[in-house]
């Protein structure tokens, strides 16, 4: 661990919080099952969309969550599978063994005519598609993508801040910080604690200057530090480490301000990341 206050980079999607529970839903409900028996039939996504008559992006799709196979392809679906339609929602082979409430419902399904019933299938469809769509917009409306720079290790103890990195981007939920930062770098180091942690993520808005008691991003003597500026140094949180002092040959320049800390509740989940992704992929083949 770097014990000056140096800050990198950490590459990869953050960690995984709490999914949307419609997407969660069906892929626990459809996509797990479909996946575990397509494997064990030997068949890759594109083979089980052949013999099933969709498209090849229906599948990863369902296996995702995204979506979930119509009412009209799962006895074929089932039946490729090699399992009982039972099997494929997951519930008892006896109506006895539902919960009380699914009880209700099923015997009020059943007294229902072949009209009220397909209308029911409908409503349930028609009612998951209005969830998607607010998902979708949710997603495309509510995130801003920034930039993370892969900050590698120099040869000696410090971390280049030099734009050399290669950038990697992260979805943020849209706030005040997150509009106005052009960065996301990570602490290295307890100089700042207890203002920051070692492994905080910090929103940076690029910036030449600083005034006095604001803290930044900093290249010295080509390492990268966050430190509170004076006019005196380059000052720590942490009252065991001094202030940082440099000669002027030591060119020293802000790259940015840090603007607060990005929580991990912050970030997109990893249904919501494929989501965006997905629509940032459809408006660039729109483009072409």
């Amino acid at each position: 661990m770097n014990t000056n206050g140096k800050v990198k980079a950490v590459i990869g999607r953050p960690s995984v919080l709490k999914g949307e529970e419609l997407l969660a839903f069906n892929k626990a409900q459809y996509g797990d099952t479909i996946r575990k028996y397509r494997i064990k039939k030997g068949l890759n996504q594109p083979q089980l969309a052949k013999l099933l008559g969709v498209s090849k992006g229906a599948i990863p799709n369902w296996e995702m969550g995204r979506t979930r196979p119509d009412t009209n392809y799962i006895p074929a679906l089932c039946d490729i599978l090699g399992i009982s339609i039972s099997t494929f929602f997951g519930i008892p082979t006896r109506a006895a063994d539902l919960p009380p409430g699914e009880q209700r419902l099923l015997s009020n399904y059943r007294i229902l005519s072949e009209l009220n019933k397909r209308a029911v299938v409908n409503l349930i469809d028609t009612m998951i598609e209005n969830e998607d769509a607010v998902l979708r917009e949710r997603c495309e409306n509510g995130f801003e993508r920034i930039q993370r720079n892969d900050l590698r290790a120099s040869a000696g103890s410090g971390y280049y801040l030099d734009g050399s990195g290669e950038c990697d981007y992260a979805y943020v939920r849209v706030s005040r910080d997150a509009c106005r930062a052009d960065e996301i770098v990570t602490v290295s180091g307890d100089s700042m604690e207890p203002t920051f942690r070692h492994g905080d993520d910090l929103f940076v808005e690029y910036t030449p200057a600083l005034d006095p008691g604001e803290i930044g991003i900093f290249v010295a003597a080509g390492e990268g530090y966050v430190k509170e500026f004076q006019t005196d140094g380059l000052h720590s949180h942490n009252p065991e480490y001094p202030v940082l002092k440099f000669k002027e040959d030591d060119n020293v320049r802000c790259v940015g301000r840090v603007l607060g800390i990005v929580g991990k509740d912050q970030y997109a989940t990893a249904l919501e990341l494929e989501i965006m992704e997905d629509i940032r992929k459809e408006k660039a083949e729109q483009k072409q």
